[in-house]
């Protein structure tokens, strides 16, 4: 019988939420804890040695990592020229993936956007949220936003194209839209009962066979 990836069960049921019982090929049993919207290792990278502090949420790299309430608090490293810096940022943890049924429109201000994490005019929006900063096109060409994303009366607007995927907060809200999904897992140790923590990709987490 083939094995059900957490992606399978997401395409197939069009949601997939926390507290899930699952598996992988190392661990017998876990808990789903949530989802977290992650920059790609190889831009992680890419704009570190620029300077720039993005999500940088991988299982290999990071210094010190410890999971909060909804968040995970993360410690990378940083290089500037010969200099080493370290750098510490909260990462969100969402509760459930959705799949939209149609194309979507989304303001940048209620938005986690992963891959702008790292850029000034998206720092800027999103800290006078409510006040409604002035966008226009020009600022984000100069930025180097996304395509996906126009400035619309003055925001910043992020046109989703049909089937895509949503994470969404414990109030049922959307604030964020999936650029790179990892699936957040705990588990019991078995010698020491610590419990422990781990990051997967959709397709190693399995929600078939768990005993």
């Amino acid at each position: 019988m083939d094995r059900i990836t957490c992606e399978d069960y997401l395409k197939k049921n069009g949601s997939v939420h926390c507290g899930m019982i699952a598996n992988s090929n190392l661990i017998d049993r876990m808990e789903i804890y949530g989802f977290v919207n992650a920059c790609k290792d190889e831009d992680m990278y890419n704009d570190v040695y620029a300077g720039l502090v993005l999500n940088g949420i991988v299982n290999k790299e990071p210094k010190h990592q410890i999971v909060l309430s909804n968040y995970i608090y993360q410690v990378t490293t940083h290089y500037r020229g010969k200099e080493i810096t370290r750098e510490g940022m909260a990462i969100p943890v969402f509760q459930s993936l959705v799949v939209s049924e149609s194309e979507g429109q989304y303001n940048v201000e209620d938005l986690y956007v992963p891959s702008l994490v790292g850029k000034e005019l998206y720092r800027k929006i999103k800290s006078r949220h409510g006040n409604g900063v002035l966008v226009r096109e020009y600022d984000l060409e100069k930025a180097k936003f996304s395509p996906h994303i126009k400035a619309i009366e003055g925001r910043a607007i992020l046109n989703a194209p049909k089937a895509h995927i949503q994470f969404i907060d414990k109030d049922g809200e959307v604030k964020s839209i999936a650029e790179n999904i990892m699936v957040v897992c705990r588990y019991l140790h078995t010698e020491t009962g610590t419990m422990c923590y781990t990051q997967y990709n959709l397709t190693e987490v399995f929600v078939d066979d768990v005993h």
